[in-house]
């Protein structure tokens, strides 16, 4: 191993640090601040609600506070957008710490809302003797890491085998 004088230690970083030099605090902070708020806006407006409406942008105000711009499908989610916007200003602090929001502004998008993820398959339940004899099968191969990946696999593979029956 040979060692260059002169050549600079790489040292690790957090993306934050990379993507801040890039962006800007102030722009990452928008960045990041926008995906809580997504993540979050289910739990904010509720799941009816969600699917019919998203944010699309956060603005700042003169006043030092910002302006929070919703998508909504119909001029009716629009007019519930403003009937709720205490609600949603309190949830939106709550949930994605949205601070200094002054006001709730709505535009209608064709097609806005947040889509319902799809849920996650569940397995079901394995007995005993079934994992036995995923064992007995795997117990030929000689590297524990390796029998221990087969054995979680095969076991996987069991217990959704009706999931995709399903399909």
């Amino acid at each position: 191993m040979s060692f260059r004088p002169g050549r600079p230690r790489s040292r690790l970083t957090g993306i934050n640090d990379g993507l801040s030099e890039i962006l800007g605090e102030e722009s990452l902070g928008k960045l990041m601040g926008m995906a809580r708020l997504r993540r979050a806006w289910p739990d904010i407006v509720g799941p009816m609600m969600s699917l019919r409406t998203e944010p699309i942008q956060i603005e700042p105000l003169s006043d030092d506070g910002v302006c929070l711009w919703v998508a909504v499908d119909h001029p009716i989610m629009g007019q519930q957008i403003r009937f709720l916007r205490d609600e949603i200003r309190k949830a939106c602090f709550k949930h994605a710490k949205i601070t200094n929001l002054h006001k709730i502004s709505t535009r209608v998008q064709p097609g806005a809302g947040i889509k319902a993820k799809a849920p996650k398959p569940v397995g079901r339940a394995l007995s005993f003797s079934e994992k036995r004899r995923v064992a007995r099968d795997v117990a030929g191969i000689k590297d524990r890491t390796l029998r221990r990946a087969a054995f979680k696999a095969h076991i996987a593979q069991i217990a959704f085998a009706n999931n995709e029956e399903k399909k």
